[in-house]
């Protein structure tokens, strides 16, 4: 629920899948199709929604249209890929604190990972890789 404390910071979250369009609620019912405690809020020109899935928390985005964007789950640092573990050990934030981690599901079963990094002296910085310990700008 990390990216919800930051994506939505000061939003007002609405309970259940019943006040969104039926486009939306179908298209996140045929996604996933076993979830509790849903709770959504527009961001932006998207509709996140936030569930749990058996033990796990998600967050889910879609458009207006009932499009999926990506999900986000948070995930341990040893959950990462070992190319991306490697990249953060020995790259250019070899040095920084690492802080919560995500694991960024997208269209086409492609997979990210964003990981908030810290300085020395407390600068924050949101970096994304992909599977191969690629950063992405």
């Amino acid at each position: 629920m990390v990216s919800i404390a930051i994506t939505a910071k000061g939003q007002v979250y609405n309970k259940g899948l019943d006040r969104l369009s039926s486009e939306i609620r179908t298209a996140f019912e045929k996604k996933y199709a076993s979830t509790s405690e849903e709770n959504w809020v527009r961001v932006d020109n998207s509709i996140l929604i936030s569930f749990r899935s058996g033990d796990e928390y998600y967050d889910a985005f879609f458009d207006e249209k009932g499009k999926w964007l990506r999900t986000e789950t948070a995930i341990r640092f040893e959950q990462l890929p070992k190319n991306v573990q490697d990249s953060l050990k020995t790259g250019e934030f070899s040095s920084w604190q690492k802080g919560s981690v995500l694991k960024v599901e997208l269209p086409g079963a492609a997979e990210n990972y964003r990981i908030y990094v810290y300085s020395k002296d407390w600068n924050e910085m949101e970096v994304n890789f992909d599977k191969s310990g690629k950063r992405i700008i």
